[in-house]
């Protein structure tokens, strides 16, 4: 061959080589790189909240905070023990320490089969009906008689959600948790996170027996879930 011919061939070799290099360069820049193609909010930064969520953290308090004059603020997406309370002209999402209460949907379905293996045979419609009841029973409690919300502002990981006590007076002048309440009707199980009672002369093994025992109590009187669960 040639030596012209040659180095024609070689030129055209050359410019169609740049030519798929090139193409391939421009078709990677005009994909979208799928980890940042949609900015994702993350729950727990600062600024950044859930959908159901507001406001910037607040900073975790020395002592605890008893606020006296809270309201519930009814949503689809309260539970029983996961509620969003107006204090002042702020709203928050607050969950109680001590305390799982039953799920009231399949928004997380791990944690109801966790539920459901905990109270025995039973399956996932009973533990989120019951669940629904539970949070019905929260809902009127809240409505209907004078309550206080007890926080240091500690928040529940990866969210702007709030551990809180929230408690009653009674007529007696008795004051007594929700937590004791769920308990007692047998709409949670004692799990979580727990903490010392402010202004509580019981210490922190006292006040856990008596959870225990009220929660002994309605799985022996067979109060709410207890009384759907399938004997052994």
């Amino acid at each position: 061959m040639p030596l012209r011919d040659t180095l024609l061939n070689l030129a055209i070799t050359a410019v169609l080589v740049l030519i798929v290099v090139l193409g391939g360069i421009l078709l990677k820049e005009s994909r979208p790189d799928p980890l940042s193609a949609v900015p994702v909010k993350i729950a727990g930064v600062p600024g950044e909240t859930l959908p159901d969520e507001g406001g910037r953290p607040k900073e975790v308090a020395e002592k605890f905070l008893i606020f006296p004059r809270a309201s519930l603020v009814e949503s689809r997406a309260n539970e029983a023990d996961t509620l969003r309370i107006r204090i002042g002209s702020d709203e928050h999402i607050f969950v109680l320490y001590f305390v799982d209460a039953l799920e009231a949907s399949m928004n997380h379905p791990q944690r109801v089969a966790d539920q459901a293996r905990y109270f025995g045979r039973t399956n996932d419609k009973v533990i989120t009906s019951t669940g629904i009841e539970a949070a019905a029973y929260v809902t009127e409690l809240l409505k209907t008689r004078p309550f206080e919300v007890i926080t240091r502002w500690e928040r529940v990981p990866n969210t702007l959600r709030y551990y809180a006590l929230i408690r009653f007076v009674r007529e007696d002048g008795q004051r007594v948790y929700l937590m004791d309440l769920l308990l007692r009707k047998g709409y949670a199980r004692l799990d979580g996170v727990d903490t010392l009672l402010p202004g509580d002369p019981r210490d922190l093994p006292t006040y856990l027996a008596e959870l225990m025992s009220l929660s002994r109590k309605a799985r022996e009187e067979k109060q709410g879930v207890w009384a759907k669960v399938s004997p052994p």
